[in-house]
């Protein structure tokens, strides 16, 4: 392969590091101070797909004008957008956002009544958490003006997380490049959110100065229907006149126990058009199910047990259980599958030899995988946990992030979440007599890295291995821009967010950030060590039965050609982005798609791709374009997109 098709120069470097900069201070600006659309929320970051459409749009065929010289090579240009994808996913939600509040607000919002100080406080490790009350006090209610912020009472605990976080961060990569290879060149993945990045940098025609994809007419008459649509709904922010078109309800099939939620969500529309045809029936028709087993379960009064710490979609404790028994059999089936292709890293990694395919060689690969969770381990461990928790913890994230992440490149849905997040089935199973609260409060400072799963590294890793390996050899200089854009992004959205609650005080930003995220992790832990439940086994016998039905799925995918069902839909189908955000989406763009191809082949199919495209595009545009015209105007709550 030709030097020029994997050198990626300086100053595409630095453009990539400078958008990252941007987005960490954009980013947080827009969620805690304007209270608009998440811009760094899932596994295709609105935010970067903006500015990389500036990029391709825009600058790079200005570049082009100039000569040979100025211009991006493809290998420069997807340079820039995996550090802008990977730079996102530590902004706001998928970390900074509720890391600082999480860590004091068990110190914060202890009072009498909840008896925190007594439970939780004499087993916060000084690494956890800040030990100056006033600090924190200042850090949710704002500082007395002329004051500076003190950075001295947040020193251990920020270099204890950002070394933990970085090292996580590490194993991630480790772990996908282990993977890669199975399901890029293996089992040959859609990937569809690699779509829309890839089309972006298609080639202008003959003549043209734009690339392909800007130069079709149905891309704009996609890209102009959210840009209306969503334009027109904001106006009303401004003026009366502008009544609301509703894309927004509710379906009532119970009064007051079961719901249907219904959005009219265009991008998921249109990612959803990219999905295999039974992989969008799947995820609706598990949706439909699922909705009737809570019309069932709440019909009987079915009832074994309390809530769980991100029981994500408000789904019931035995429908998340079910889920997280099917997510544990996917992820065991997926690691089964590749074990041909680990053994094969293996033997190279033993041989001392590189895949020139990968962007680590195997046997750092391997050593960095066991290295990473042996200090991960050791961390949690030395921070209050017990080993046998610890080691638990590990796995428990390990495993729901390869399945996550599978799910993902598969479907190439958005925003994809956990049913259940491993410290429920760690505190739920053995129990807070055998835990103890010194685990319980551990386990709620877990949820700093393992809590919100829509944004998670391994997704932007995985999607970062797919697109460097599209048409070339991957640079090798790729595992430093990873983390070169993961250091400024948590630099910028550390210092951003430190900024903003020192100065207007948190509990006047965003709600969720510095009222909910603070007490969830900490309400749920003492709600485990005060109402202990009698026995696990019956969540258990859930669990089994949902692994038991996703054995059985993956049994028929796999034996019969015509079963229709893809087992990827059974483990989220009642996950929060499904059921609030995707399943009308999902089932409208299979619908489409189903008809297209049935009455149009796959030639008509291709001939509106651009279509849909634009629904995304255009979104994600008129979405971040309200951020700023809103910010502008100090208006809050004008959320467009989320997941």
């Amino acid at each position: 392969m030709p030097t020029a098709d994997t050198r990626i120069r300086p100053r595409a470097i630095l453009t990539g590091l400078g958008l990252v900069f941007a987005i960490s201070l954009l980013s947080p600006w827009a969620i805690l101070m304007v209270k608009g659309s998440q811009l760094t929320s899932n596994a295709i970051p609105i935010v970067a797909v903006l500015f990389f459409f500036v990029l391709t749009a825009g600058a790079l065929p200005l570049l082009r004008l100039l000569g040979p010289a100025w211009e991006f090579s493809r290998q420069e240009s997807i340079a820039v957008y995996i550090m802008m994808i990977v730079g996102s996913v530590v902004v706001t939600t998928g970390f900074t956002g509720s890391f600082l509040s999480v860590i004091s607000g068990a110190m914060y919002y202890a009072t009498p009544e909840n008896e925190w100080r007594v439970l939780f406080g004499p087993y916060i490790h000084p690494w956890l958490a800040p030990d100056d009350s006033e600090a924190v006090r200042l850090f949710f209610e704002g500082l007395p003006q002329g004051m500076p912020i003190p950075w001295a009472a947040w020193t251990k605990p920020l270099v204890a997380w950002i070394t933990f976080i970085l090292v996580f961060y590490w194993v991630t990569l480790c772990l996908g490049v282990l993977l890669r290879g199975q399901w890029v060149a293996n089992e040959r993945l859609v990937f569809p959110l690699t779509r829309l990045p890839i089309e972006m940098l298609a080639a202008p025609d003959k003549g043209a100065r734009l690339g392909r994809l800007f130069c079709s007419r149905l891309l704009w008459i996609g890209f102009l229907i959210p840009l209306l649509l969503h334009s027109w709904n904001s106006l009303n922010y401004y003026h009366e006149a502008f009544q609301k078109i509703a894309i927004t309800g509710d379906l009532v099939l119970l009064q007051g126990l079961v719901s249907v939620p219904v959005r009219l969500n265009l991008p998921v529309m249109g990612l959803a058009y990219l999905m295999p045809l039974n992989v969008s029936f799947s995820i609706w028709f598990f949706f439909l199910f699922y909705t009737i087993e809570k019309l069932i379960f709440a019909r009987i009064g079915l009832q074994i047990g309390g809530g769980d710490i991100w029981t994500s979609g408000g789904a019931t404790t035995p429908i998340a259980h079910q889920q997280a028994g099917g997510l544990l059999i996917l992820t065991l089936f997926v690691l089964w599958t590749a074990r041909g292709h680990l053994r094969r890293l293996w033997q190279l990694a033993r041989k001392g030899e590189r895949d020139p395919s990968e962007i680590l060689s195997p046997r750092t690969a391997f050593l960095g995988l066991f290295a990473g969770c042996v200090f991960l381990v050791a961390w949690l461990t030395l921070t209050g946990l017990d080993l046998y928790v610890a080691l638990l913890l590990v796995l428990g994230a390990l495993i729901v992030f390869i399945g996550l992440s599978r799910i993902v490149c598969e479907a190439g849905l958005p925003g994809c979440q956990t049913p259940m997040a491993p410290q429920a089935f760690i505190a739920r199973g053995f129990g807070p007599e055998l835990l103890g609260l010194k685990n319980l409060t551990g386990l709620g400072y877990s949820t700093v890295w393992m809590g919100e799963t829509a944004a998670n590294m391994m997704n932007a890793v995985l999607h970062s291995l797919k697109l460097s390996t599209a048409g070339a050899r991957p640079a090798r200089l790729l595992p430093w821009l990873i983390f070169a854009a993961i250091a400024v992004g948590l630099g910028g959205s550390i210092w951003i967010t430190m900024e903003m609650a020192y100065t207007y005080g948190g509990i006047n930003l965003h709600g969720w950030y510095y009222d909910g995220a603070p007490r969830w992790p900490f309400r749920y832990m003492a709600s485990v060590a005060n109402q202990p439940e009698p026995s696990f086994l019956p969540r258990l016998w859930f669990t089994l039965s949902g692994s038991g039905i996703m054995g059985a799925l993956l049994f028929m995918r796999q034996r019969f050609i015509w079963w229709p069902l893809h087992p990827i839909g059974f483990p989220i189908a009642s996950t929060f982005t499904i059921v609030y955000y995707g399943w009308l989406a999902i089932f409208m763009a299979w619908l489409a798609k189903a008809m297209v191809l049935r009455y149009g082949g796959i030639r008509l199919y291709r001939q509106l791709t651009p279509f849909f495209l634009g629904l995304v595009l255009g979104e994600f545009f008129t979405a971040s374009l309200w951020v700023f015209i809103d910010g502008h105007f100090d208006v809050q709550g004008n959320m467009i997109f989320n997941f």
